[in-house]
């Protein structure tokens, strides 16, 4: 529907032809093969909305035909469904010329119908009105004609670039970005791997035989749950025909009560001295056998075993009611706030890597990007068999999204930097092993180009040639623009309907 509107003119003066004289049809027959134009496309980004309108032939004092004039919100990429829209045309006399459309004919698009009375150029600025405020918009120049006569032939040129409508880009998701002029830091990729930080992993073992009583257990900790460092996690009671703990608490309290008879004794002198001294040696050193198998509630016999660090308890292996032996490990805590990043470096480039300064980072499934990784160490030597060199960053995990043992493509940030034409690195798309992007060229007029990249900081790309500054990449529904590139044949073969 669009499209037809430029044709107009031209069957107008076809019709007319009919009814002339021979000669003049005559003259009208030379043209049947032009067509008349006069009107154009427009496209005008200002930094809150997308305008794109297509207008036809103008001629002076004749009655105006509809304009399409599509509007978009380049905050979320969706049409303008309310509002006023105003156009000011400023004419070759200098007097101004308006046209208001109260609302849209239906989302996103508006169709007044301006008439102008002279001839000559006009200066067109519109003025969108509605919910999100208010936005001035500067068009440019718009020719008004003569008379029909003065339209100018156009002959018919192949159609080139790609063609994604308003209406399509609307209902899908969709989204563009200007090129800039942009300082990027230099900085290499690489694959690596989430883990933990060795001060923030604690492993509870049972340091003596026991049994896992129920009335004790019920409560212990399971996979997923926080603790805090000193918390009770389980308790061990002494198992019938032997129990280490018992036996060193026995001793303990055996001792204490001979270190206190030595006292008195050696008090008034009934004992040597000596006695006393070995009494007093040997609670200490039972004392401290007691506290190497973790006693810590101090009365009866039952070993109550805590967690060494806070964290969460990411592995249990203690079943209610069964015995544990002497060094099995009961459960595994991780302090998850603090991760290392343990990148390898290809050994190409281990010769740089002594700029790194930090990094940021994607995880297997997520698009997510995680920054401020912070430069812990550089390895030293370069794996002989693998030929990378291992560096580690520090991260925050906050928010507990990080897990150990993710797979990350990382990209670590040297303290040099580049300056050039950047894109959003999420516009550019390997096809065909090519790198490649889709520019805007127009409101629905899109074009494929293949890209010479540079430097990346993850986020953005410099591109060497390709793309210059101030066009418009797409960086959401690239894939729909490329399937509309595929010709009438191609989606034939495919089985599409055109």
């Amino acid at each position: 529907m669009k499209r037809t509107m430029y044709g107009l003119a031209a069957l107008f003066a076809l019709s007319l032809a009919s009814c002339v004289a021979p000669s003049a049809s005559r003259e009208n027959e030379e043209e049947q093969d032009h067509e008349h134009g006069g009107g154009a496309a427009v496209t005008v980004w200002t930094d809150n909305v997308e305008l794109f309108f297509e207008y036809p032939p103008m001629v002076a004092g004749e009655a105006g035909q509809p304009w399409a004039i599509h509007l978009t919100f380049l905050e979320d990429f969706q049409p303008v469904r309310e509002g006023k829209l105003t156009l000011r045309f400023v004419g070759p006399d200098s007097k101004d010329y308006t046209t208001v459309a109260e609302t849209p004919a239906r989302d996103g698009i508006f169709t007044p119908a301006p008439s102008l009375p002279n001839e000559g150029a006009y200066q067109l600025a519109m003025t969108l009105e509605g919910p999100r405020g208010k936005e001035e918009i500067s068009v440019g120049e718009i020719r008004v004609f003569g008379s029909s006569a003065d339209l100018p032939h156009v002959e018919d040129a192949p159609a080139t670039g790609i063609s994604f409508l308003k209406e399509q880009q609307w209902v899908t998701p969709f989204a563009t970005a200007p090129a800039i002029e942009r300082e990027l830091r230099r900085s290499l990729s690489a694959n690596g791997e989430i883990v933990p930080v060795p001060n923030a992993v604690a492993r509870v073992t049972a340091p003596v035989d026991g049994l896992v009583r129920a009335k004790h257990n019920l409560g212990a900790p399971i996979p997923g749950d926080w603790v805090e460092a000193g918390e009770r996690v389980a308790v061990l009671s002494p198992v019938p025909e032997e129990n280490a703990y018992a036996a060193l608490r026995a001793k303990v309290e055996r001792l204490e009560r001979e270190v206190e008879r030595a006292e008195r004794l050696s008090a008034v002198e009934a004992i040597p001295e000596r006695r006393l001294v070995e009494a007093r040696h040997d609670l200490k050193v039972s004392r401290a056998a007691l506290e190497a198998v973790g006693d810590v509630n101090g009365e009866g016999y039952d070993l109550t075993l805590t967690a060494p660090i806070n964290g969460l308890v990411t592995e249990r292996h203690l079943t209610v009611g069964e015995r544990v032996r002497a060094g099995e490990r009961l459960f595994s805590i991780v302090n998850p706030a603090t991760l290392w990043l343990r990148v390898q470096i290809p050994a190409r480039e281990a010769a740089i890597v002594a700029e790194v300064s930090s990094g940021s980072f994607t995880v297997e499934g997520s698009p997510r990007l995680y920054k401020g990784a912070r430069l812990v160490s550089v390895g030293t030597a370069i794996d002989p068999e693998r030929r990378t060199l291992p560096v580690v960053l520090e991260i925050q995990n906050r928010d507990g999204r990080l897990k150990v043992g993710m797979l990350v493509e990382a990209r670590l940030f040297l303290t040099s930097s580049t300056e050039g034409v950047a894109v959003p690195s999420r516009a550019i798309r390997k096809e065909d092993a090519l790198d490649v992007a889709y520019v805007q060229v127009g409101g629905e007029s899109f074009e494929r180009r293949v890209l010479a990249l540079g430097p990346s900081d993850g986020e953005w790309t410099h591109v060497v040639s390709g793309i210059r500054s101030g066009e418009r990449v797409v960086t959401e529904g690239a894939y729909q623009v490329r399937l509309a590139s595929l010709n009438a044949s191609e989606i034939a073969d495919h089985g599409h309907p055109h």
